[in-house]
């Protein structure tokens, strides 16, 4: 996780991002919005390294996502206005993976891969055979 600490910039996003939010559950106009604008990211690390937050800015709005390092959590906000639950976990070969779920169903919401390859951010967000990919430069 700490590869990915600091201000990411995004490059390149795959054509089916609007495609993924509709799997995800996420209404029109949110998507609308998503799909036409540019969002910058930013990783934190607590001193403790117990919470990895995700910062997400764009023109008209900036967010944050904090996630604990460890076990399973529900985040008060979804994309979708469902409950979800979710774990964050890193691979042995520095991959981050955010894995969530539904809390009525437990049925898979998304996952989402991570990785910095040569000072990129390569993201990789799944829901069912969906997938889309962005990446993101070091600001």
């Amino acid at each position: 996780m700490e590869s990915m600490v600091g201000e990411w910039k995004l490059e390149h996003r795959d054509q089916n991002f609007g495609e993924f939010l509709e799997c995800r559950h996420v209404g029109w106009f949110l998507r609308t919005l998503m799909t036409k604008s540019s969002a910058d990211v930013e990783y934190k690390l607590s001193d403790d390294k117990g919470t990895f937050t995700k910062i997400t800015k764009s023109l008209l709005h900036s967010s944050e996502y904090p996630m604990p390092t460890q076990g399973e959590f529900c985040p008060l906000k979804t994309l979708s206005g469902k409950k979800e639950f979710g774990r964050l976990q890193e691979t042995s070969g520095q991959n981050v993976i955010l894995e969530m779920n539904y809390v009525d169903s437990g049925d898979p919401a998304a996952l989402v891969k991570h990785k910095v390859v040569d000072g990129k951010l390569l993201v990789s967000l799944h829901c069912k055979d969906i997938v889309c990919n962005s990446i993101y430069a070091k600001k």
